[in-house]
């Protein structure tokens, strides 16, 4: 997946008769048993980092604050969410001297089914406005008298949002939603995994290095933010394929009915003056998409009962 960030890790579902989106966080023996998957990085893992250029990638040990900063992010994921990671997962690394803005690596193990899973050490410290205000930026470059880029996120940091984005791509892997074009989620938006339909394939929201065309003036942002606020994304990350509009929009509706989030990305002067501000979560189209995930996580949380 693009920008180093490939993922096949969990279910976004909540146990019970219907999805229970504000289902209270569980500190119990699932939390315990992932906390046990903890360690290095195997060789191979190593040797992807090092194969695009990471040669200063390392191991990073956690501290005993780091690993209950861990727990409780772990534990913040619903019931589901961490009986998949305690199915599949094989190891959770974290590593320094990852370069730029990039968050980690979701891999497949030797064990078939099995996934290790390796992320940037100091996002267990970093707040998710941190985060995505450098996520952001990245995809601008800055000239002189140019807007300032600022996302404010309230809701989980940075860490725990990296694990339930990260986990909403085994959705796809086991429930196959973006391969279902007629899936309500992407029929009206996605041709197939990584082009979009027309109107969104012609707009200004795809035209970030997200969909491979590098680095824009700043000065473009406020076109490209204009178009996403008339657009079914809920971020311009969500334009970089099929599978990261589903975890994105997932993520941020858990974030939302769970935690209460907001998500506000703001323009600004040199001055500090506000130039403008778009609220993500509250677009008419990401709304209309809510509606669809809910009913969405029901339809899985019933396939999953099925199957126990």
């Amino acid at each position: 997946m693009p920008h180093f960030l490939t993922s096949l890790i969990c279910v976004i579902l909540s146990v019970g008769t219907g999805y229970a989106a504000d289902a209270p966080i569980k500190y119990d023996d699932k939390t315990e048993v992932l906390l046990g998957r903890l360690g290095p990085p195997s060789k191979d893992v190593m040797r992807l980092f090092q194969g695009v250029g990471m040669k200063n990638v390392r191991y990073h040990p956690v501290t005993e604050e780091e690993r209950e900063k861990i727990g409780a992010a772990l534990a913040s994921l619903p019931d589901i969410h961490r009986k998949v990671l305690v199915d599949h997962l094989d190891r959770l690394s974290f590593v320094d001297g990852i370069l730029g803005a990039g968050t980690g690596l979701t891999s497949a193990s030797n064990t078939k089914g099995s996934y290790s899973v390796t992320f940037r050490a100091s996002l267990i410290n970093e707040s998710l406005t941190e985060f995505l205000t450098t996520k952001e930026r990245t995809l601008f470059n800055n000239v002189k008298d140019g807007p300032i880029i600022t996302v404010t996120a309230k809701g989980l940091d940075a860490l725990p949002f990296g694990l339930l984005h990260e986990s909403t791509h085994m959705v796809d892997s086991t429930f196959g939603i973006w391969r279902d074009l007629n899936q309500p989620l992407i029929h009206d938006i996605w041709k197939d995994a990584s082009d979009l339909k027309v109107p969104y394939a012609n707009s200004a929201v795809t035209g970030t290095d997200f969909r491979g065309k590098g680095r824009v003036s700043v000065r473009k942002a406020q076109s490209i933010y204009d178009a996403m606020q008339d657009s079914p994304f809920v971020s311009l990350y969500s334009t970089a394929s099929a599978g990261e509009d589903i975890a994105e929009l997932v993520a941020w509706y858990i974030e939302l009915k769970r935690f209460n989030a907001d998500l506000v990305i703001e323009l600004s002067s040199a001055s500090g003056e506000t130039i403008k501000r778009y609220r993500p979560l509250e677009f008419r189209r990401v709304k209309d998409r809510f509606e669809a995930v809910q009913k969405l996580m029901s339809m899985l949380e019933e396939s999953a009962a099925v199957s126990r």
